[in-house]
C-alpha cells in the first residue's frame, strides 16, 4: 500500500510519497528488485592509478564478521562505521584529510538534525547530557522579510512564526538538534573508537586514488593497496567512489546542472552579537531565536547552533558563481553578494568571519549506488546529494548508517555482500530522493519571486493574524505528513526487507558451511495474528 500525502503549506510544500515503512504484510508492498544481482551500467571502470602498489592488506581474514572499508571519514563515513562496529563488522575508514574533519574545521557549519536523526543517535546512547550540551534547540523559527526594513529605527517586517507540535516530537521520539558540524564529528569518532578494539581503525592523511570494483579493492596515494569484503564511499558528492560509479555509467560530475544559486555559510559568536547590539534581534526577538529571512531572489536563514548558541548564518544568493566547497574560503565577500536587506541582517552578515561559499546543484543521479560488481557502494552525500545547508541531510546521513548497519547484522557470508547492498538502495533511495526534492522545495519557496512571492507573504500574514503555524495550509493532513518523514524507522527498514526477502535464502556460518533458512511451523499463524494486531491498530491511528 503506498501512501501518498501532498500537502501545500503557504507554498512551503511538504510532500512524501513512498510505502510506508512498517512490516508489509499490513501494508502488501512487495519491492521489485533482483534479490541477488545489482543493476547493470554501461560504461567503463575508472582507469587504474599509475601508482606502483608498495604494500597490500587485507581485512578479509577477520572472525569478527566481514570486513568493511569506509572512504571518508565524514558524518556519513563514522556514522556507519558505529552501526557495522555494532553488528560485529571490522572497518577500515580512510580519510585523505589529516585530522578529522579537515580543513574545514576552520569553516563550522551548523548540523542540523531532525527527530528520524537524533531518535537514532538516542539508539546509540549518544544523547547524554553531556551531548545534549553541546546543541542547541529548535522550538521552530519565525518568518520575516529579506527586502524590507532598510533604515535604521525601522522595525523587521515580521510574517509569522511556526513551531513544532511537542505531541508530533514525542510520539516519533525525536527532537530537532544543532550541533557545531564539528562536534558532531567528534560525537561520532569517538563512539566509533570506543571499546572497538581492533575491528575499528581510522587512518588520516590516507588519501583513496584508485578504487577497483571487481577486485574490491582501494590503493592510496602512497602505494598501499587495501581489500575488504566492502567497499563503501562516504567521502561526498565530489569523492573518488561516486566519481568511480559516474565513470561505470560514462557519466562525470559535469553532468551536476547549477541552479544559478549559491549558498554562503558562516557561525557568528553570541558574544560578538551582543558585543554590536543586535542581541534584541537576534536573541530577545521571540523565545524562538530561529528566522528565516524570505524575499525574492535571496534568503538568509539563522538558527542558533551549538552549546554556545552562536548563530548560524546562511544566505543564498544568485550573485556568485564560485564552485567552492565547506573547506576554502569564499572568493567574493558576502556584503558583496548580499544585495538590498534589512539593515539588522546587514549588520549581522557584516561581522561573519571565515565564510564559505558553495552552488547549489541538481546533482545527476546515479542510476545504481552499487558497482557492476556488487561489492562497491555510496551512501550519504555519495549516494544522493542534498542540497547545501538543508534541514535533512545530516539526519538522512544517520538513516542511511542506521539501515546499512542493521541489515548486515544478520550474515557474516561475503557471498551476499551484492544482495545486501542492494537492498540498500531498493528502499532507502526513492525515500531520500523524495526529501531532496522537499529541502529544494523549502530553498524554492524562500526565494521565489512575482506571483508566488506575493502569494507566499499574504498566506503566512493571514495564518499568523489567525493564531495559526506560519506554514499551515488547507490540509488538515500536514501534522501527518511530518510524523510521515520524521516517525521514519531505518532499522525498521532494514528489518522488514531481512524478514520478508533476506531470511529466505542460504547464508554460510562462520565456520563457512551453509546455512538453510529454517521455517517456524508457527510462524504462519503467529503472523495473521501480528498482522491484523498491526493493521488494526494503523487503522485505528
Amino acid at each position: 500500500m503506498e501512501r501518498t500525502a501532498p500537502a501545500k503549506v503557504g507554498h512551503l510544500f511538504v510532500l512524501i510519497s513512498y510505502p510506508c515503512w512498517r512490516c508489509f504484510d499490513d501494508r502488501r508492498w512487495i519491492p521489485d528488485w533482483v534479490v541477488n544481482k545489482p543493476p547493470k551500467r554501461s560504461g567503463s571502470h575508472f582507469p587504474p592509478t599509475s601508482v606502483p602498489s608498495q604494500r597490500r592488506t587485507t581485512m578479509s581474514d577477520s572472525a569478527a564478521g566481514l570486513s568493511f572499508i569506509i572512504v571518508g571519514a565524514s558524518v556519513s563515513g563514522l556514522a556507519t562505521t558505529i552501526s557495522l562496529k555494532n553488528s560485529g563488522h571490522s572497518v577500515l575508514v580512510l580519510e585523505k584529510d589529516p585530522q578529522l574533519g579537515g580543513a574545514a574545521s576552520g569553516f563550522n557549519a551548523c548540523a542540523r538534525i531532525c527527530p528520524n536523526g537524533s531518535k537514532i543517535l538516542l539508539d546509540w546512547g549518544l544523547l547524554e547530557a553531556e551531548t545534549k550540551a553541546k546543541a542547541a534547540p529548535m522550538p521552530g523559527f519565525a518568518f520575516l522579510k529579506y527586502n524590507a526594513g532598510y533604515s535604521e529605527g525601522s522595525e523587521p517586517d515580521f510574517l509569522g512564526e511556526n513551531r513544532w507540535n511537542e505531541d508530533l516530537l514525542f510520539e516519533t521520539r525525536g527532537g530537532y538538534m544543532q550541533f557545531r558540524h564539528q562536534d558532531l564529528m567528534r560525537i561520532l569518532y569517538d563512539e566509533a573508537m570506543r571499546d572497538s578494539s581492533s575491528r575499528v581503525s581510522v587512518c588520516f592523511g590516507a588519501e583513496v586514488v584508485n578504487v577497483d570494483c571487481d577486485a574490491c579493492e582501494v590503493t592510496l596515494s602512497s602505494g598501499e593497496v587495501h581489500t575488504a569484503d566492502a567497499i563503501i564511499g562516504a567521502d561526498g558528492p565530489n569523492g573518488i567512489v561516486r566519481r568511480t560509479l559516474l565513470e561505470e555509467e560514462g557519466e562525470s560530475h559535469e553532468s551536476d546542472a547549477l541552479t544559478g544559486m549559491a549558498l554562503y555559510s558562516a557561525i557568528i559568536p553570541k558574544a560578538l552579537v551582543y558585543e554590536h547590539g543586535l542581541a534584541p534581534w537576534f536573541y530577545e526577538f521571540d523565545d524562538i531565536g530561529s528566522g528565516i529571512w524570505v524575499g525574492p531572489g535571496r534568503s538568509a536563514w539563522i538558527f542558533p547552533v551549538g552549546g554556545e548558541n552562536d548563530l548560524a548564518l546562511t544566505v543564498y544568493t544568485p550573485d556568485s558563481m564560485q564552485d567552492g566547497s565547506w573547506t576554502e574560503p569564499a572568493e567574493t565577500k558576502l556584503m558583496d553578494v548580499i544585495g538590498k536587506c534589512d539593515i539588522r541582517l546587514k549588520k549581522l552578515a557584516s561581522l561573519a568571519q571565515d565564510v564559505t561559499c558553495v552552488q547549489i546543484k541538481n546533482p545527476y543521479n546515479l542510476e545504481s549506488w552499487v558497482s557492476e560488481s556488487g561489492r562497491v557502494m555510496v551512501l550519504g552525500e555519495a549516494a544522493h546529494p542534498s542540497p547545501p545547508s538543508g534541514f535533512h541531510p545530516y539526519s538522512i546521513a544517520l538513516e542511511d548508517a542506521a539501515f546499512i548497519g542493521k541489515i548486515f547484522s544478520h550474515t557474516r557470508d561475503p557471498d551476499r555482500v551484492p544482495e545486501f547492498l542492494s537492498a540498500f538502495q531498493e528502499h532507502r533511495e526513492q525515500r531520500c530522493s523524495r526529501i531532496r526534492e522537499v529541502d529544494m522545495e523549502y530553498v524554492e519557496a524562500a526565494t521565489c519571486e512575482g506571483e508566488m512571492h506575493d502569494q507566499r507573504d499574504a498566506g503566512m500574514r493571514a495564518n499568523h493574524a489567525a493564531g495559526r503555524n506560519a506554514m499551515e495550509g488547507d490540509f488538515q493532513q500536514m501534522l501527518e505528513d511530518y510524523s510521515v518523514i520524521f516517525g521514519y524507522s531505518a532499522s525498521d527498514d532494514a528489518d522488514e526487507w531481512w524478514i520478508n526477502w533476506g531470511r529466505y535464502r542460504p547464508t554460510k556460518t562462520e565456520s563457512g558451511e551453509e546455512e538453510q533458512p529454517r521455517i517456524n511451523h508457527m510462524s504462519f499463524f503467529s503472523s495473521i495474528v501480528s498482522s491484523t494486531t498491526d493493521e488494526t491498530e494503523y487503522y485505528e491511528e
